[in-house]
Parts: C-alpha cells; sequence; structure tokens
C-alpha cells in the first residue's frame, strides 16, 4: 500500500489500483487524477486564509478549491488556480504492470 497523503491510500496494483479515503470510500482507479472524483466547494481565495490576498489585489480572477471526500466529507486537499483553470493533476503514480 502506497499513501498520497495522510488520508489517502492506494490499494491494490496494477490497473486495479484504487484510491482509498480512510473511512474507507473507494475514492476512484489510481490512474486517475482523484480529485475529478471528489465533492468540490469552490470559493474566493481568502477561503484559504486571512493572509491569502487580504487586500483583494486578485479580485475574483483566482479561487480557492477544497475537495472531500465524498463518503466522510473530510478535508482532503485544498487548491489555488485561476476561475478557468482545469482542476490541477499533481500526484501521478507509476502503478507498474499487473
Amino acid at each position: 500500500m502506497a499513501r498520497l497523503n495522510e488520508q489517502i491510500e492506494i490499494v491494490g496494483s496494477g490497473t486495479e489500483a484504487v484510491a482509498v479515503c480512510r473511512c474507507g470510500h473507494e475514492i476512484g482507479p489510481a490512474s486517475e487524477n482523484y480529485k475529478l472524483h471528489l465533492l468540490m466547494r469552490e470559493g474566493p481565495v481568502q477561503n484559504a486564509g486571512p493572509w491569502v490576498d487580504p487586500n483583494g489585489i486578485g479580485g475574483d480572477r483566482f479561487v480557492c478549491r477544497e475537495f472531500f471526500c465524498p463518503g466522510c466529507v473530510t478535508l482532503l486537499d485544498v487548491e489555488i488556480a485561476q476561475r478557468d483553470e482545469p482542476i490541477l493533476w499533481d500526484v501521478r503514480l507509476d502503478l507498474g504492470e499487473d
């Protein structure tokens, strides 16, 4: 088993590998961007904390995306992005062969 972070582990190997939340909810295939299988809330960058663009210099060009497990609603990841950018695929695994 490999871990993506404190909350998500990879179960299985090769094409059968899946990302699983600590609650046991199967998020999706480990070969895909796991964030695409999570609940997402998008809001102003200030949702990341009061120190993030406190004067609103970025306007509404940037957003804070929060990703939650559909099973237990644990916060699994956060990213800051330009509003129209696709969801960041920041963790890609070399799953090898079966």
